[in-house]
């Protein structure tokens, strides 16, 4: 019997039993799920939306860094580095640092950014736990660009 790998891209609502980037080994499977022995060392079956299939490297995110004064500027340029050497960057800011940012004068009176990450606190612990989440989630990517160096 042909051993099928399968290699977690999202952790959702398994953070006790997947890690983002490791491979798990599909031991049964049904149209929607693949049952799997997780990192707790217990069998669950798992939505196939959470894998991709294969022995498929996934970048993850292993640092990051402020560009900006945090004190300066009410939205943060931060550069993200992650384990495939390629480099991201977003904007990090505060709700309340979102409202100073709308109290000044700025021409068009509103933006789109999806390249915006909200947290509660602009501390590094708080920044950090946010971008874990994201990236955990497969969300990190979609939340970033491309930094072009």
């Amino acid at each position: 019997m042909e051993v099928r790998i399968i290699t977690c891209k999202s952790v959702g609502v398994y953070g006790h039993a997947l890690t983002r980037g490791n491979k798990y080994i599909v031991n049964k499977e049904d149209e929607e799920k693949y049952r799997i022995i997780g990192n707790h060392g217990k069998a669950v079956w798992i939505s196939k939306a959470n894998f991709i299939e294969g022995n498929i490297e996934v970048p993850i995110l292993e640092a990051w860094k402020f560009d900006d004064d945090i004190n300066e500027f009410d939205l943060v340029e931060i550069t993200l580095t992650f384990s495939d050497r390629s480099k991201r960057w977003c904007l990090v800011t505060t709700p309340q640092r979102l409202v100073n940012h709308f109290d000044k004068e700025m021409e068009p009176p509103g933006f789109n950014l999806r390249h915006l990450i909200i947290t509660k606190t602009m501390n590094y612990e708080d920044i950090e736990k946010t971008l874990i989440f994201l990236d955990s989630n497969d969300e990190l990517v979609e939340a970033s660009k491309p930094l072009n160096s």
